[in-house]
């Protein structure tokens, strides 16, 4: 009773407003939701008192049965696996229905950037009266790119460059990026992998690598005195420390191959 009497905007003395006495309800209600009474009715009943022109206003309040959750279903979701959606939720199956809870997992959803919309759905399950399911419906939409640059310089000629990523790779919610530049004299490859789930509580697993060619043979100008080939690789971790950021620690290692030669 005390937590439903902190959430009336409603005092004594206000003038009367019917949208505050509604958001009120709201507040109500959906406060009610996130410990369950997903079938709470709150009304907000107007006493109005024509002789000292006020009016007294009375909350209704049914709470209903508590409801469980019974299934989590998703629908639409044609390429990503169902355990990529099942990882993001907040709200279990098999506790109280948290309307808190579902809207936060939904969210969590539409973050992935794996979908054009999320909707949500709590029918209740035919039968009983105190339990829910959980119905998520997505689109997909696209989560990878490809590009291709061409640029000049003088003293490298043409360069050309190219790049594919997918957020999503083969519906696994893995991160997958190939890359490749070339020059005159510089070749470079890169690659990165990132498993976002490589622990079932959110700590990420990636790594990454990149070989770089130089070679001043052919030039007809003088650039340098040696050439540098280089070899990379690179591993990181990141922990969540809330629903919205990450810490994350990271090791790299380069080896580096010098050529001498009469490059000027």
């Amino acid at each position: 009773e005390d937590q439903v009497k902190s959430l009336l905007l409603v005092q004594p003395g206000q003038v009367f407003s019917r949208k505050v006495m509604t958001t009120t309800s709201e507040l109500i209600t959906r406060r009610l939701g996130n410990e369950g009474y997903t079938f709470a009715n709150v009304n907000g009943v107007p006493q109005p008192n024509d002789q000292d022109h006020t009016v007294d206003i009375m909350f209704v309040v049914d709470p209903g049965k508590r409801a469980y959750v019974n299934r989590i279903n998703y629908r639409g979701n044609t390429k990503t696996e169902d355990e990529v959606l099942r990882r993001e939720m907040r709200q279990m199956e098999g506790g109280w229905a948290s309307t808190y809870l579902i809207d936060q997992s939904k969210t969590r959803l539409e973050r992935l950037g794996f979908f054009k919309e999320v909707n949500v759905e709590t029918p209740p399950v035919p039968g009983t009266d105190d339990q829910v399911d959980v119905n998520y419906s997505v689109e997909e939409q696209a989560s990878g790119s490809i590009t291709a640059s061409v640029g000049f310089a003088q003293s490298a000629g043409l360069i050309l460059g190219g790049s594919i990523s997918q957020s999503n790779f083969l519906g696994t919610g893995n991160k997958v990026s190939i890359g490749l530049t070339r020059s005159e004299y510089q070749t470079r490859y890169n690659f990165g992998f990132v498993d976002p789930y490589f622990t079932a509580d959110g700590v990420s697993l990636g790594y990454n690598a990149f070989y770089r060619s130089t070679n001043y043979d052919d030039l007809d100008v003088d650039v340098a005195s040696y050439a540098v080939d280089s070899l990379g690789a690179g591993v990181s971790l990141g922990y969540p420390i809330s629903e919205t950021s990450r810490l994350t620690y990271g090791l790299s290692v380069q080896q580096d191959k010098i050529k001498t030669g009469k490059y000027t």
